[in-house]
């Protein structure tokens, strides 16, 4: 009987291997991953782990497709969705879960398809008033669209909700809550003018100084301007003294009472790190008209090349053929007689001789320079760090001050810090959809429990350690 047994084994290992196959094919969970940014490499790495995931990407960079598919085991398909919405319906369709990595402008686009086709969808971006529009759509397709699962906004949120539920359980109510975050070069690698480099486009980040802000400090609203004026808002960071960082506030702070569910707090306050004379670096160009987004068509790539020191002298007022110790002077001039910022500004060639990139506009080409100079280098590390400061007041009285501290140091050659801190929550978010760990229907963030307890837990296995401190006066 033995012998009959160990025949069949031998004469039909055909049917035992494709049954084998079949099956494993059957019970594989498809997920689309669109985007091949600096943070795909974290989520693709993750969901790799899992053997019954199959991966597939999307991107319109055949390239970086091509490099990815290298490394890890995809299906590639060159898609862009801005101009291909049927192939992407399409594609979205045969997935389990698509995870949009792309930048957040085109997350409704992919939304929709995933409301057409009911699956599941995560995004590290913020929810956007655009997204939000579609909440509705996504209720009503009985499906989850996760979004704010990064860094900031994503482990930042989350962190605040295991403080801010803790207190509750306890009877504690939050009085204020100050958290800042910044992602910076580490700091061998911080010499330069702006103290700061760049992993991607930096057009929005130049953008985010030019937009207003708003906080809540001991129960007053303060309201920030953008542009020239938010050098007013920047005050030194006094933890991590030997980091000599600045911070200064982001968007609308005080949302985040109802988000939180901390209406009790008279203090509200989100913010942005980074290392002393960036900002004043910054406010330069916005004094020199160099962080505009207005049509420039001198720019265009059908006009007549243009050199930094042509621009500049068109940007203050004076003749392009105009010698350089004038137009420095014109410049020091312009800046309020501040030299720090004019050499800032030399630094970084913005005086000299080299053709500007073309561009749309003044900010578009300043965009594109900088990501040529202030790139990472080889080797070169980033690091980001965050600190949440609560005040909270017990029961008894008591006020506790609690600080969260998270500092992650980006590998030599291997993931930044950033693409690990913004891609591995998004990744385990979209591992536990997958999984029936998260059960929640709708648009939501990363606000319950549910999803912030074990994403929070199973970080630290991935380096990402933070730690927590407290003190208690009567």
């Amino acid at each position: 009987m033995q012998h009959n047994l160990l025949k069949v084994r031998i004469f039909l290992p055909w049917y035992e291997i494709e049954y084998s196959q079949s099956l494993s094919m059957a019970t594989k969970k498809k997920v689309l991953v669109l985007g091949t940014g600096y943070v795909s490499e974290p989520v693709l790495e993750y969901l790799s782990r899992d053997r019954d995931i199959e991966i597939t990407v999307g991107s319109d960079l055949k390239n970086q497709i091509e490099q990815l598919g290298k490394k890890y085991n995809i299906n590639p398909v060159v898609l862009d969705i801005s101009k291909q919405e049927e192939k992407l319906g399409s594609l979205v369709a045969t997935q389990n879960l698509v995870i949009s990595l792309l930048p957040y402008v085109l997350h409704p686009l992919v939304a929709k398809a995933c409301i057409t086709s009911k699956v599941n969808m995560v995004t590290a971006s913020y929810i956007t008033p655009a997204l939000k529009e579609l909440e509705k759509s996504v209720e009503d397709a009985g499906i989850t669209v996760i979004g704010e699962l990064g860094l900031d906004p994503g482990l930042d949120h989350m962190l605040a909700m295991e403080t801010i539920d803790r207190a509750k359980e306890v009877g504690a109510t939050i009085e204020s809550y100050i958290s800042y975050c910044g992602g910076l070069p580490a700091p061998e690698h911080s010499d330069n003018p702006l103290r700061y480099k760049f992993s991607w486009s930096p057009v929005g980040v130049l953008m985010n100084i030019m937009q207003p802000a708003t906080y809540l400090l001991n129960g007053k609203v303060v309201n920030v301007a953008g542009g020239v004026s938010f050098l007013d808002a920047v005050t030194p960071m006094d933890y991590y003294p030997g980091l000599n960082l600045e911070g200064y506030p982001n968007r609308d702070s005080t949302k985040y009472a109802e988000v939180y569910g901390i209406q009790s707090a008279h203090t509200l306050l989100r913010g942005t790190l980074r290392y002393k004379g960036y900002a004043k670096a910054l406010n330069g160009f916005v004094k020199l008209g160099l962080i505009n987004r207005d049509a420039f068509p001198a720019l265009r790539p059908e006009a007549k090349p243009l050199t930094w020191k042509e621009l500049l002298c068109d940007l203050v007022g004076i003749s392009p053929s105009s010698k350089h110790d004038v137009l420095r002077e014109a410049v020091l001039k312009k800046l309020g007689g501040d030299s720090t910022q004019l050499e800032a500004a030399e630094r970084l060639g913005l005086l000299g001789d080299e053709q500007v990139p073309r561009a749309e506009s003044v900010v578009d080409a300043l965009s594109k320079h900088l990501a040529m100079k202030l790139s990472y280098g080889p080797g070169e590390k980033d690091m980001i760090v965050m600190r949440d400061s609560f005040g909270i007041r017990h029961p008894s009285g008591h006020l506790e001050n609690k600080t969260i501290d998270l500092v992650v140091y980006g590998d030599v050659n291997g993931f930044s810090a950033m693409a690990k801190t913004v891609g591995l929550p998004t990744a385990m978010a979209a591992k536990m959809l997958l999984d029936g760990e998260i059960q929640a229907k709708g648009l939501i963030g990363p606000f319950s429990k549910q999803i912030y307890g074990p994403i929070l837990e199973r970080i630290k296995a991935e380096g990402i350690i933070y730690t927590t401190q407290s003190t208690v006066k009567s």
